[in-house]
């Protein structure tokens, strides 16, 4: 990825998190035991982004996601049949 092209993606980044900022904020209220961390995720996952597109985007691997999504479910309580989407877009 090249400088300008981190740059453009940061940008977004930022824009996707603040514009869902009241959204986390319900969620922290609802779940006060999640990280900033988990916010983050559960950012994603309600913008329906893949476990590939995640992983690009917290420079991690996708097994990593997998299991950050696995110990997150566990803390909002989900089924695992559960769709993230559902779930979190009420927040």
């Amino acid at each position: 990825m090249t400088v300008l092209e981190r740059h453009l993606m940061d940008h977004l980044l930022l824009e996707l998190e603040s514009s869902n900022r009241h959204f986390q904020l319900r969620l922290k209220s609802q779940h006060p035991g999640l990280t900033s961390y988990d916010l983050r995720l559960c950012t994603y996952l309600k913008s329906n982004l893949s476990t590939k597109e995640i992983s690009v985007l917290l420079n991690i691997t996708p097994d990593s996601v997998k299991k950050a999504k696995h110990r997150l479910r566990k803390k909002l309580r989900m089924l695992p049949e559960a769709d993230w989407v559902e779930i979190l877009k009420y927040g």
